[in-house]
């Protein structure tokens, strides 16, 4: 079976020398980072308007 340079248990937690083994676009990165940050700013919205509401039926 093929073993990725860096991949070793060392690396077990992944870092800058495993992404460049797999061939990993810088791009790819940064359309992922942009993904996270948008669905984590959906995330607390929904959760303040929860609150909100909760909070106006609860009183």
């Amino acid at each position: 079976m093929y073993k990725l340079p860096g991949a070793g248990v060392g690396a077990a937690g992944g870092g800058v020398g495993t992404l460049a083994a797999t061939g990993a676009d810088v791009g790819w990165w940064i359309a992922v980072g942009v993904v996270l940050l948008v669905l984590g700013t959906a995330a607390v919205i929904a959760a303040h308007r929860r609150t909100k509401r909760l909070a106006r039926s609860g009183s």
